[in-house]
């Protein structure tokens, strides 16, 4: 059924172009009919130039009679003269009664099948053309010869009705052969040569639409750039559904590590509070507190987490507003390093730092660029062995350079491509420091936000380095 539908296809296009080839010869043929009867017509008009017949008809006004004898006019003479003719006038009985310029093998006198056959044969080396002229009851008939290599006379004998029926079973046939000749033509440059890509290029689009786009085209021909085109639509279109799958198993884990990381902190409060409202059991005041202190730390967890969720989401749809001012990029990043040190938990970390110059300042918003630069070094610190070594720069060249390297672990190449776009965790469990696992799309969307640039180069076993653009 579907190769039907294509040959089906390919049959209408290529029927629709043969009926408007056909179409544009039929009009084509009778305006150039058209033009050519215009013409002829528009000729016969206009054409001033006297043709040789017509100016012996005309001539008879140059003839005159003196005592009764026919003589040409002064005018006539030079009429004569001009067209390098030569004339003869004979009477009723076809003797010459006057002549200028006659070649010597005109005769004299002439016998009626003579003189009839002069006129349509032609003599003297001439092109004969017969005029007269009536004098006194009498009719004089004059001669006029025009050289050959001038003025050519050919007699055509032919049946109207015959050149009628030739005329128009001349146009049919050639209306036919017109017809059959496009026909071939069309099928041959068009159907197939033209036809049949535009056909393959139908079907692309419609595979595309179907979702198929693992199907590649050969780029020649006519549509040599449209094959081009498709075969990149497909690859994009291919590219984009498997990022969407990606991204959407991406959603799936982020929901499951959220729910997963709400749930846990909610069952401790839940659990300890159950046990405190317990009517039975009295609590020495060292447990309450103890107990207390929990829910606490787990619902500020909770809080902690659902404040990040919200940030990212102010921060992707630019609702935060940036209160930036000169700040001192050196001295801030400082304070950010000694703060995470000043942290029980990370006293003992072996964090280095290589400013280039104590004084390098910039137009930020301090308290959101702390937040961002205290997310990458601590994420370098918990997602590691307590082993690692992170040595952080700062130089200025044109813009100002931040490095966070560390020597740990690294990040595979898979997770690498989505760091800063999905809820990623590292899985060093030894840290009893729970985060949101948005730390890095945050610390993206405050640089970005700031008009820089952040990248992360890393491989598993050889480390991560984090370079910031400012």
């Amino acid at each position: 059924m579907k190769i039907r539908n294509k040959i089906k296809t390919n049959w209408n296009i290529t029927t629709r172009f043969l009926v408007t080839l056909v179409f544009i010869i039929i009009i084509e043929l009778f305006i150039n009919l058209l033009f050519w009867n215009q013409l002829i017509l528009y000729t016969k008009k206009n054409f001033t130039a006297p043709t040789p017949e017509k100016f012996t008809l005309n001539f008879s006004k140059y003839v005159a009679f003196k005592n009764g004898m026919p003589f040409v006019k002064e005018e006539g003479i030079r009429q004569i003269k001009k067209n390098s003719a030569w004339i003869q006038i004979v009477d009723e009985n076809f003797t010459e009664m006057y002549s200028f310029k006659k070649p010597a093998a005109v005769p004299v006198k002439y016998i009626p099948i003579k003189f009839a056959h002069i006129y349509k044969y032609d003599t003297a080396n001439s092109s004969i053309f017969i005029g007269e002229k009536k004098y006194g009851g009498r009719s004089f008939s004059y001669i006029i010869g025009f050289p050959l290599n001038r003025v050519a006379k050919h007699t055509l004998v032919f049946n109207p009705s015959s050149l009628r029926s030739f005329f128009w079973n001349g146009v049919l046939l050639l209306l036919g052969m017109d017809i059959l000749v496009a026909i071939i033509i069309s099928y041959f440059v068009f159907g197939k040569r033209m036809g049949k890509p535009l056909q393959n290029i139908i079907n692309g689009i419609d595979e595309l639409s179907k979702g198929a786009y693992e199907t590649n085209y050969q780029e020649k021909g006519v549509y040599k750039g449209v094959f081009s085109n498709l075969n990149n639509l497909g690859k994009t279109l291919g590219e984009n559904r498997k990022r969407r799958e990606e991204l959407e198993k991406m959603r799936a884990t982020w929901i499951s590590s959220i729910s997963h990381d709400l749930k846990t902190p909610l069952s401790s409060i839940k659990g300890y509070a159950e046990i405190m409202k317990d009517p039975d059991y009295a609590f020495p005041k060292e447990e309450i507190q103890q107990y207390s202190e929990i829910i606490y730390n787990k619902s500020s967890y909770i809080q902690s987490l659902i404040e990040d969720l919200n940030l990212t989401y102010k921060l992707k749809n630019k609702a935060v507003p940036l209160k930036k001012e000169e700040t001192n990029i050196t001295l801030l990043l400082q304070d950010t390093i000694i703060e995470i040190l000043n942290n029980p938990l990370y006293s003992n970390k072996n964090v280095n730092f290589y400013p280039e110059d104590e004084n390098i300042k910039a137009f930020v918003d301090k308290k959101f660029l702390k937040r961002a630069l205290g997310n990458l070094i601590l994420n370098a610190i918990i997602h590691n062995k307590d082993s690692v070594q992170i040595d952080i720069s700062i130089y200025k060249k044109n813009r100002i350079h931040i490095t966070i390297k560390d020597n740990g672990r690294g990040i595979s190449e898979k997770d690498l491509k989505y760091i800063f776009e999905r809820y990623y965790r590292g899985t060093n469990t030894s840290s009893s420091i729970e985060g949101s696992g948005l730390g890095m799309a945050i610390s993206k969307q405050i640089i970005d936000a700031q008009d820089g640039s952040i990248n992360i180069e890393s491989a598993l076993g050889k480390g991560t380095t984090i370079n910031i653009i400012l």
